[in-house]
């Protein structure tokens, strides 16, 4: 516990006595000054107990409530004055200003020292360090104990005990908490944090109007904070201490993550492109927890402008999968179709589901039909499986070889043709309809010549027989560059 003014009236050995200010007997005392200056205030602060013999009291009515006044705004704990020394006879005006301020002014008997006030502050600041060292100890016995063991939130739990504090980890941006199971900032913390004009957490204190806390942003990890509040023990050292071990778990989180990630990418680039047995396939699939008769495959588009994003979510909100990433394509195995909720709302975007995988060396086909299904993807419907695809988008085949026979039929020819003279037309045909055939954009995408990009629609139009400047070509050749992306086989690709 802290030592207060009150802790000094109750002494009987220090004889104190309350002349007036109840309200702020129970402030924290940090020191005890004698100070004999017509104001103190320039040399003591917050939490300073001030001691004096009388003789820097003024003996006006005016000046006595002045001096009460400076000494409230330096936040100074209390005037304490000895009994029958220096003082002026009337402090009457020094006593009810003090007690509009709830500013504590006490009387010291004349046989008791200003030594001994000191030393019983000192003593009771000696067993508040006491403490904070055994909390320092335990925190850090904690962290042995708990990294690796007790999880995050496990971990956030114990230290919390350790200090006697409620700490929230929270993500500085949303002031959601970091990581799924950890508890959220309270109502009033968020509304605190949430109204300030700059938010910066490098080490700040805040206040609710009741109550204190502090917010550190965490070593190496700006965009993640922790509040503590309550707590006798609770300080700057120790919070720089709780931070430090969180980090440290962080880190260890983040690298069994990266390793996972690493592992999982490898598995799904060797079982799509078939480079394991069925048994080994199996085996590995079994080992990362991914059972073939649960597993499905789930296909996303990433955001260009993020990424990377999915990563740091996947960790946060601690789902386990395996995931590997392709450009903007995102190929992601679940073990279980439940977890695809999550996954879509984490993503943010549309997401594809095969049907069950079965079977390690059906993972292509199940890429496909994922595919497929994120074809027919809608915002209103933004997870499709390949089982329940329906017509929103009607014109798309709705099957795997309907896709095949589609784009085959109409750009089949084309495909031929840049597999054989090692040309790009289909990648040109692509970015002019994706740019609604507009020459000056496509050229720039390009990086060629409008002379070069004409002659290369041209080309188009005389290989496939159909013609970019009616509708029907246009939306034949578009349909059938979907139907390629949907079946997606190792030919079908831009060149």
């Amino acid at each position: 516990m802290s030592f207060s003014i009150q802790d000094i009236i109750d002494n009987p050995a220090l004889r104190t006595r309350l002349l007036t200010g109840a309200q702020g007997a129970l402030s924290a005392l940090r020191w005890a000054h004698v100070c004999e200056l017509a104001d103190p205030s320039e040399w003591l602060g917050e939490g300073d107990l001030l001691m004096t013999t009388g003789m820097g009291i003024p003996r006006d009515a005016e000046q006595q409530r002045a001096y009460v006044i400076r000494l409230s705004e330096a936040r100074v704990a209390g005037l304490m004055i000895g009994e029958n020394m220096q003082a002026p006879d009337d402090i009457r005006a020094l006593q009810d200003q003090a007690s509009l301020l709830g500013f504590p002014v006490l009387t010291t008997h004349y046989s008791v020292p200003f030594s001994a006030v000191t030393k019983a502050i000192l003593d009771a600041r000696q067993q508040t360090e006491d403490q904070r060292r055994r909390a320092v100890v335990r925190l850090y016995e904690s962290a042995r104990i708990g990294l690796g063991h007790l999880g995050l939130s496990g971990l956030v739990s114990r230290l919390a005990a350790d200090v006697s504090a409620e700490l929230y980890l929270f993500d500085v941006r949303s002031l959601a908490p970091w990581e799924k199971g950890l508890a959220a900032l309270p109502e009033q913390w968020c509304k605190v944090l949430g109204a300030r004009a700059r938010l910066t957490y490098d080490l700040s204190r805040c206040h609710d109007g009741e109550h204190e806390a502090l917010v550190m942003a965490l070593p190496a990890l700006p965009e993640c904070a922790i509040l503590a509040t309550g707590g006798q023990l609770l300080d700057y050292g120790i919070l720089h201490h709780i931070a430090s071990v969180l980090a440290i778990e962080l880190e260890r989180v983040q690298g069994e993550h990266e390793r996972m990630l690493r592992l999982g990418s490898e598995l799904l680039d060797d079982v799509l492109n078939q480079r394991l047995s069925e048994p080994a396939a199996l085996a590995r699939l079994l080992q990362l927890a991914c059972p073939p008769a649960t597993a499905c495959l789930v296909l996303a588009k990433l955001d260009q402008a993020a990424p990377d994003h999915w990563q740091h979510e996947l960790s946060r909100q601690n789902l386990k999968v395996l995931a590997r990433q392709a450009g903007d394509e995102l190929v992601i195995l679940i073990a279980d179709h439940a977890a695809s909720a999550a996954l879509q709302s984490m993503l943010g975007c549309g997401v594809g589901i095969s049907a069950p995988l079965g079977a390690g060396l059906r993972a292509p086909e199940a890429l496909r039909e994922a595919r497929l299904a994120l074809a027919h993807t809608t915002p209103a419907r933004p997870i499709v499986d390949y089982a329940n695809a329906l017509d929103e988008a009607f014109w798309l085949p709705s099957d795997l070889a309907q896709a095949r026979r589609m784009y085959g039929r109409v750009i089949g020819s084309l495909i031929d043709y840049d597999v054989q003279n090692g040309s790009q037309l289909i990648h040109t045909l692509r970015v002019f309809l994706e740019q609604n055939r507009s020459w000056q954009k496509s050229s720039q995408i390009l990086n060629v010549h409008k002379q070069t990009l004409v002659y290369r629609i041209r080309r188009v139009e005389e290989i496939t027989g159909r013609s970019l400047d009616d509708t029907e070509g246009v939306v034949a050749l578009w349909i059938a560059l979907r139907a390629m992306d949907i079946a997606a086989d190792g030919q079908a690709s831009d060149c």
